[in-house]
């Protein structure tokens, strides 16, 4: 039986790919931070495909919790052979002058050091050959006019991604995805689709489409990251 441990799996795209692996047969570590109730919901959801769900508490921007969550999914459950880091923060737009040091950090110790800190404790008790999977997002590739915390905290994930790559071969493989816009039946998209070729936003089952393709597929393949845009990031 394959485990994948997803961060920020209670709601939106954490969510969807929880439960696409579920539909597929995997026993899930559903990760969350104060979003109880839709964790609840989610494990609802996932244990109607026969599957086995873990839900854990546990917050990323704290060195320690994500320590314990580990040591905990290791006595507890059956330790994933793929981790997602999928949780991450997308701040309000905020000029260079109004950017305090604390938002700075709050957004940098989620969006980015926990992709470090996760990868450490997974990688100290995961078999060989399991995965690593980065959510980064096409601002990690772009600039954006106001987005400095989130663009530079995303392109630390696709860095971060190859310097792991390099780190952790030839045990594990890592790669990260770079979504463009998604939708969410929940949470519309208040933009128009036109600026991409493929004139529509992604869906969670694309972006599910590429995680599970780097799940499951040869371990060759490592420290690369995949668009999926919709053609957005072609100039």
């Amino acid at each position: 039986m394959q485990t994948v441990l997803i961060t920020g799996s209670a709601k939106r795209l954490g969510r969807g790919l929880a439960i696409e692996f579920a539909k597929k047969g995997w026993d899930i570590i559903l990760h969350y931070n104060h979003s109880q109730n839709e964790a609840d919901e989610t494990a609802k959801q996932i244990k109607k495909y026969g599957v086995r769900v873990f839900p854990i508490q546990l917050d990323l921007a704290n060195y320690k919790s994500i320590e314990d969550g580990f040591e905990k999914i290791k006595s507890e459950f059956p330790f994933p052979n793929v981790l997602i880091n999928n949780a991450g923060v997308f701040p309000p737009m905020t000029t260079l002058q109004e950017l305090t040091e604390d938002a700075w950090n709050s957004i940098m110790s989620v969006n980015l050091n926990a992709h470090l800190f996760t990868a450490k404790f997974f990688t100290k008790y995961a078999e060989e050959n399991s995965r690593i999977i980065n959510i980064a997002s096409v601002g990690g590739l772009e600039v954006w006019k106001h987005r400095i915390p989130y663009n530079v905290s995303k392109a630390g994930v696709i860095k971060l991604t190859r310097v792991l790559a390099k780190e952790l071969a030839p045990k594990f493989s890592v790669n990260s995805i770079s979504p463009g816009t998604i939708t969410f039946d929940e949470d519309p998209v208040n933009d128009s689709a036109e600026k991409y070729p493929m004139k529509r936003f992604a869906t969670v089952q694309d972006i599910f489409d590429a995680v599970y393709f780097f799940a499951t597929a040869t371990n060759y393949i490592t420290g690369q990251n995949l668009c999926v845009d919709g053609g957005f990031t072609l100039k």
